[in-house]
């Protein structure tokens, strides 16, 4: 792996991200019409790539393809902030995964509603049974299970996705026990997991934790009072992900 990717839905997380990363090395004009460019950046011997999608999943996934049409990668990781789906998460914390389940991608039938994997089928229940619904990274030379930082909480686990901004507690709880207990929903990470796993290149979601699971009701005032301080945080990780990277490259 001589270079990653680095995806960010919105432009606060952008900015964030690129303060810390110095100079930049080139810009590179994807697409035109989708206003989509790639700005490089070098740490060592190391090539970092940074993009902002736009929120959600259509705009993740068209802009994902359209960049690994253009520009071998080796790494993906969708930084940002989402969502807490467990009271045990708060503001600022960060959680990382390398699996994804979409919670909005589903079959209902008469027994009830059956989660898929984007782009698969389930036409009866006893399809279930055997049918594991979430997205997993193809295997990374990249180990983060270890990642800490001394002003940032790091937990790992499961994140859910979908076309949907998670604006109550009553959706957060649902979808937390709807989704194998998953810890955190965004609008990206499904569509980022499902393109990275069709190329076999490895993908992690790195997000911070801009609004809490509350118990009386909408979160959206804390995502607009946070979302600052939650996308410096994830900046913050992104550059403990990219040490860990630059001494990967050392090594060989």
């Amino acid at each position: 792996m001589n270079n990653i990717l680095f995806i960010c839905a919105l432009a606060e997380e952008k900015t964030a991200l690129t303060k810390m990363l110095g100079p930049l090395i080139e810009q590179h004009l994807i697409s035109a019409p989708l206003q989509l460019n790639l700005q490089q950046y070098r740490q060592q011997q190391l090539d970092i790539y940074v993009c902002e999608s736009g929120m959600g999943n259509v705009n993740a996934g068209v802009k994902l393809a359209l960049i690994l049409a253009a520009q071998e990668i080796g790494q993906i990781v969708l930084v940002g902030v989402g969502g807490a789906l467990s009271s045990a998460l708060e503001i600022g914390e960060m959680v990382i995964s390398d699996s994804v389940i979409q919670h909005d991608y589903y079959s209902s039938l008469d027994q009830g509603d059956y989660l898929m994997r984007p782009g698969e089928l389930i036409l009866e229940p006893a399809q279930a049974q055997s049918h594991d619904p979430i997205i997993r990274s193809v295997a990374s030379q990249l180990d983060l299970g270890s990642l800490q930082h001394s002003q940032v909480k790091v937990s790992y686990g499961l994140i859910a996705s979908g076309c949907e901004f998670v604006g109550t507690a009553t959706r957060k709880q649902a979808i937390h026990h709807q989704c194998q207990h998953a810890l955190l929903v965004d609008m990206e990470a499904c569509a980022i997991a499902q393109v990275a796993q069709q190329h076999n290149i490895p993908f992690v979601i790195a997000k911070t934790v801009s609004d809490k699971l509350h118990s009386d009701g909408s979160i959206g005032s804390d995502f607009s009072s946070f979302l600052s301080n939650a996308s410096r945080n994830a900046a913050i990780i992104a550059a403990l992900i990219i040490d860990k990277a630059c001494a990967l490259q050392l090594q060989k």
